[in-house]
């Protein structure tokens, strides 16, 4: 038997031994980077692939997602016959049948040579080690904010990372080519589970009911198509399957998969925008710098409170990479449909957009033609027959046979159309998407905020006008296209009613930025042409990007005085909104027990802790103090409400203000003030974080 199989069969079953032995570290460790990078490679190396370094590990980590979800849906595809498929035998046996069979076609699809392009004289390889300190210390700093409140390692985290930047930025062409791919997915990493670690539970908004569907996966054994709480996310294998998956076979607390564990998954993305904005600009310098845009942006560092889409955006960022590579073009084809699918199993919305990209580029193409719009060089695309698969997938998947996600996505745009009524109300339109024609803004971090994404936007649409009426040799009509739809998807969002409140702006933004991001070095290339001023324009790009830095993580919020961050400010409206106590968690796994039949009523963000503690889904009423009335069943009062005296009403729209030298919190009101409906309840339940009260 050839060494090299030899070397993957004894890593496989050291993996086993870890997994059955419950060995402590190698268990938590050893199978997360086996099972996220080896099958895909493996893959790669059956299809005969020839690939750098970090493009082969990034397609490595995305074919090894697709092929955990799919062996997962596979394995669930045997319930009744096996009682528990999704539970760690069923799961470890088949994911070792998945490795034997590609070590068949390994074997006899390879020679067995290892090759590697790692060469250390190169460059300067010493800066690209430094940047691995950032996740370090921001385990470091996470465990003190969340043990004492110490924020300091946590804002020397986010003061380095600029000055980091700076130094990169300082040695250029001197520093080793794997330099800036490192520096990139660290400083992702970090800013990642700065966000992900606070508390001791899942943090964020959405993340709560995908925690919730995650953990009936485990609870039950496998995975059920429909009748969950909330059927259009069930749909997401990406929550359901894929973290199941990871949580029998590392062993560690639930909430730690979404936390911690997704963030090393989600920091791969950057590095596909990398490599795309390399072949767009050929310049590894500006590439790195359009790659830092898309991880200053707030729907990738805080993308860990909607994991769905976390990992959607993984199969999204790898397809457009494909696309822009020199493979061979049945490989592509075959790559971009894998992740293609892989999407569509991830999150409906993500493959919506996709699928829209993909119907549309074809006839904006023929368009361009005609017009000769472009200069292509070479054609990225394939067609209308990858159009037509997309929508036969999309049906058959969401429509079919899960259901809800189809009716979500077909209510979204009987609203959109219904609202054309009310074109001109700001109450039809997200916050966001208004801040940025100047609606809502109350101080001036948020004009800060304001003002450099209005830059940004600005520096892309420059960019986007000077791809498309002076066209670039290298870059294909295909690309092109896909730029002018995705800024039609954007314009829209500002333009009609009810679509940013569907699905927000943000969100779209970040998932368009994975190929538009080079149009911001070409915007401001552009601008330095229109004004005719042959001044260096790396610096005007970091200050720009260093200032969307200081909004995007709060520090301009945090150093005018007004907590913001929940990651490093233990006082802020968002932590009093996210962070979850353990004392709430017990006192909801004590409702799960005594009131279980009865309605729980809370504020605007008790449901996220009440849904901590229940197995089963728990009659809420999380408008109780919204419509000022008391109510039958019992009232739960979270640690704010007990020890902050503060009641959220709505989830806030706009950042806290000052107004006449006090601090203001939108949608937050004062306990207080609800006196007259709490009279009617006694307290029933005390453990000085959670007040349960109880009927009279």
């Amino acid at each position: 038997m050839r060494k090299d199989v030899i070397y993957f069969i004894l890593l496989l079953l050291i993996t086993d031994i870890a997994v059955l032995m419950n060995i402590p570290l190698l268990r938590q460790s050893l199978p997360f980077i086996f099972f996220s990078l080896v099958p895909g490679y493996l893959l790669i190396r059956v299809m005969g692939l020839k690939l750098e370094l970090i493009e082969k590990s990034l397609l490595s980590v995305g074919l090894s997602l697709f092929l955990l979800i799919f062996t997962g849906l596979l394995l669930n595809m045997t319930y009744p016959l096996i009682p528990r498929p999704i539970s760690l035998l069923p799961v470890l046996a088949s994911l070792n049948i998945l490795i034997a069979i590609l070590l068949i076609g390994y074997r006899f699809r390879t020679d067995g040579r290892l090759t590697h392009d790692f060469d250390l004289k190169e460059g300067i390889l010493s800066p690209a080690l430094v940047s691995f300190m950032f996740p370090v210390i921001t385990v470091l700093g996470s465990y003190l904010m969340n043990t004492y409140s110490i924020n300091m390692l946590l804002l020397g985290v986010l003061l380095s990372i600029p000055l980091y930047i700076i130094f990169l930025t300082l040695l250029k062409e001197r520093s080793h080519h794997l330099t800036y791919p490192f520096a990139l997915f660290n400083i992702a990493l970090s800013l990642l589970i700065m966000n992900g670690l606070p508390s001791n539970y899942v943090i964020g908004r959405d993340i709560h009911i995908e925690y919730y569907l995650f953990r009936s996966v485990l609870m039950n054994g496998h995975w059920v198509f429909s009748g969950t709480i909330n059927d259009a996310y069930n749909a997401c294998l990406s929550v359901t399957i894929l973290p199941a998956v990871y949580r029998l076979i590392l062993n560690v607390p639930a909430p730690y998969i979404f936390k911690f564990y997704y963030g090393f998954l989600g920091a791969v993305m950057p590095l596909a925008v990398y490599f795309i904005s390399q072949r767009v600009l050929k310049d590894r310098n500006m590439a790195f710098y359009a790659s830092l845009l898309f991880i200053f942006q707030f729907s990738f560092i805080y993308i860990l409170g909607w994991c769905r889409q976390l990992i959607a955006l993984i199969f999204f960022s790898l397809a457009m990479m494909v696309l822009t590579s020199d493979l061979k073009r049945s490989y592509k084809k075959l790559l971009f449909i894998i992740f293609m699918i892989s999407t569509v199993f991830s999150h409906y919305t993500t493959a919506d957009l996709f699928a829209i990209l993909t119907f549309m580029i074809p006839p904006v193409v023929w368009v361009l033609k005609r017009f000769s719009f472009g200069k292509p060089k070479r054609s990225y695309f394939f067609g209308a027959s990858v159009a037509v698969l997309f929508f036969v997938v999309i049906f058959a998947w969401h429509a079919q046979a899960t259901g809800a996600s189809f009716k979500d996505t077909v209510t979204f745009f009987e609203r959109t159309i219904s609202s054309m009524g009310n074109f001109f109300s700001e109450d039809m339109r997200n916050n966001s998407e208004l801040s940025v024609v100047g609606i809502g803004i109350a101080q001036i971090p948020n004009l800060l905020s304001t003002v450099i994404h209005d830059l940004i936007f600005l520096l892309i649409g420059i960019g986007a006008l000077s791809l498309i009426f002076k066209g670039r040799n290298d870059v294909s009509q295909e690309y092109t296209a896909a730029v002018m739809i995705s800024l039609g998807l954007l314009a829209s969002f500002i333009i009609l009613p009810f679509v940013s409140k569907g699905y927000g702006g943000t969100r779209l933004f970040t998932q368009i930025l994975v190929f538009l991001a080079p149009l911001f070095i070409i915007g401001v290339e552009s601008l330095r042409d229109i004004l005719r001023r042959k001044v260096p324009y790396t610096p005007l790009i970091l200050v720009l990007l260093l200032i969307l830095f200081s909004s995007v993580t709060y520090l301009n919020y945090h150093f005018a005085g007004i907590p913001y961050s929940y990651a490093y400010d233990s006082g802020s409206q968002r932590r009093y909104e996210t962070f979850i106590y353990d004392s709430e968690v017990t006192g909801a796994k004590w409702l799960s027990v005594h009131g279980a039949n009865k309605t729980i009523n809370t504020d605007a963000f008790g449901s996220s802790r009440i849904l901590k503690g229940f197995y089963t889904n728990p009659k809420l009423n999380i408008e109780y103090f919204k419509n000022k009335r008391t109510e039958n069943g019992y009232v739960y009062l979270r640690w704010t409400n007990v020890n902050k005296g503060l009641v959220f009403l709505d989830p806030p729209l706009a950042a806290p203000r000052f107004i006449k030298g006090k601090l203001k919190m939108d949608n937050v009101e004062r306990i207080d003030e609800y006196r007259n409906i709490l009279s009617y309840k006694n307290r029933i339940y005390d453990n000085g974080g959670v007040f349960i009260l109880g009927d009279i």
